[in-house]
């Protein structure tokens, strides 16, 4: 099942802030050669964690939001920039 969803050859994509760690790129890299992938990893300096965008986000919905207290919503998994309130 699992190479009828995932043929040999297929290319593997490590991105994001886990790219930037050695362990997991070396353990993946040796993965994917194990199983016939072709690995991709971008270099460490575009491996940022999304960190800082999280809080650009907050600093955004703060100054967009119209009245009442911004910080008294629950968190969420999802939160579309645009939605208001």
């Amino acid at each position: 099942m699992f190479r009828r969803d995932f043929p040999a050859g297929i290319t593997f994509v490590l991105a994001g802030g886990v790219a930037a760690n050695q362990a997991i790129g070396e353990a993946l890299a040796k993965l994917c050669k194990a199983e016939d992938f072709v690995i991709r990893v971008p270099p460490p300096r575009l491996c940022t964690d999304n960190a800082a965008m999280i809080a650009w986000a907050g600093v955004e919905r703060l100054s967009h939001h119209a009245g009442g207290d911004a910080l008294s919503t629950s968190p969420r998994a999802r939160w579309p920039l645009a939605e208001r309130g």
